[in-house]
């Protein structure tokens, strides 16, 4: 920004001196004319006025003498009443510059001189005005930088202070004043905003932390009163027991995984796994629901995948959404295909909408509704741990989730 409006400023500058070099320039030359014509009239009025008073006077008139008296350079004519030559020894040059004076007595004097004067002069005024031009935009360029310079302190200081907003910082001092009434409004309203935003997330966390209480004190008495029941002598009221138990651990597992996602917009357990591992155990977990719709859900390996790198958790919650959702919207068989790096979750249903398909993870607009939240939760968890979920066919519909691989994760993650 600061170049900008340096490289602006001297352009300005540029534009208005080269409109005005042409009509200054006539106004020079015409004003070194003017001096010229002025000075030659003068010294051909001084000879006229020699040779009148030594006429007055009696004395003769040496020409030679007001000849030398002259300017190097210059000539000197002198004419009779009647046009004879009394004196003659004009300036030698290509071009010349004459004026003319006549004496009492009727003589006619031409003082002369080369034009190349002429020339001289107006280069040298041109060179005096040249200076002052490149002093004028040496100026314009030191006062457009002390300009630019106030002018871009304060955007940078917004621009690092909504970066750092942008990263969930809001610890930040107030905004600086500056005097510049519409960059003080922009921070202002920043300043609010961020205040907002801040309180905002601090009520959705406090939020999320009482719900997560209160979900946690209702599981652990689900637990308590399963844990009892896996003491039944039948066995498979037991064995049932034991499975809603290993469930509520898992259920227990999810919350914290969410909580430290919300918290933190990351997660500190990411690593490497299998991820064809992860795929088929929550395939098993999805069979009994599948079963009971009459609808089957398959695992297909299309390439070996390496390992991928992540949160094992988070990915599985995703996977378990996708597969949600093609049992609850979706129809016929489902497919797991896993493709290097990435699992596709395939149905044989008719597809959505290309309207819906476009806000497909967008969530609803109504924060009360109960339904449509699943995709979006979806995508948010990939994305907080560094995967991405997209939509690469419809009919049927086709959402694929896609790991980072572990050879290629960042170190220290």
């Amino acid at each position: 920004m600061r170049r900008r409006l340096v490289v602006s400023t001297i352009a300005i500058v540029l534009v208005v001196l080269g409109t005005l070099a042409l009509p200054v320039g006539i106004i020079v030359y015409n004003t070194a004319e003017d001096q010229l014509n002025a000075q030659l009239a003068d010294q051909a009025t001084a000879v006229a006025g020699t040779i009148t008073e030594n006429e007055l006077l009696g004395r003769t008139t040496l020409y030679a003498q007001l000849d030398n008296d002259l300017a190097a350079g210059e000539g000197l004519e002198i004419f009779g009443p009647n046009g004879e030559e009394l004196y003659s020894n004009p300036a030698v040059a290509d071009s010349t510059r004459e004026a003319i004076a006549r004496t009492v007595g009727g003589e006619t004097v031409i003082v002369s001189t080369s034009a190349d004067l002429l020339d001289e002069n107006f280069q040298s005024q041109l060179q005096v005005l040249l200076l002052l031009a490149l002093g004028a935009i040496a100026a314009a360029a030191g006062l457009a930088a002390v300009q630019a310079h106030q002018l871009a302190r304060p955007l940078e200081r917004l621009s690092r202070r909504a970066g750092a907003i942008g990263e969930g910082d809001f610890s930040l001092g107030p905004f600086v004043r500056t005097r510049i009434p519409e960059i003080d409004g922009i921070g202002s309203a920043l300043e609010t905003s961020s205040q907002r935003v801040h309180t905002m997330l601090a009520n959705e966390r406090h939020f999320t932390a009482d719900a997560t209480h209160q979900l946690r004190t209702g599981i652990a008495g689900i637990a308590m009163r399963v844990e009892i029941m896996t003491m039944n002598p039948e066995p498979d009221i037991a064995n049932e027991a034991r499975t809603i138990l290993a469930q509520t651990d898992q259920l227990n597992a999810t919350i914290d995984e969410l909580l430290a996602a919300a918290r933190n917009r990351s997660t500190s357990e990411r690593g490497d796994f299998d991820l064809v591992a992860l795929v088929e155990h929550h395939v098993e977990e999805w069979e009994p629901r599948y079963a009971t719709a009459r609808r089957h859900i398959g695992m297909v390996v299309s390439s070996a995948p390496p390992l991928v790198h992540g949160t094992r958790g988070l990915a599985g919650q995703v996977i378990d959404v996708l597969i949600d959702n093609a049992l609850r919207h979706g129809a016929g068989s489902v497919t797991a295909l896993i493709d290097g790096p990435s699992v596709t979750i395939i149905d044989q249903g008719p597809g959505v909408d290309p309207e819906r398909l476009k806000v497909l993870f967008d969530g609803p607009v109504d924060p009360a509704a109960r339904h449509g939240r699943g995709l979006s939760l979806a995508r948010r968890l990939a994305q907080v741990d560094g995967a991405s979920l997209d939509v690469v066919g419809n009919r049927p519909l086709r959402l694929r989730l896609t790991l980072p691989r572990a050879d290629s994760a960042p170190s220290g993650n």
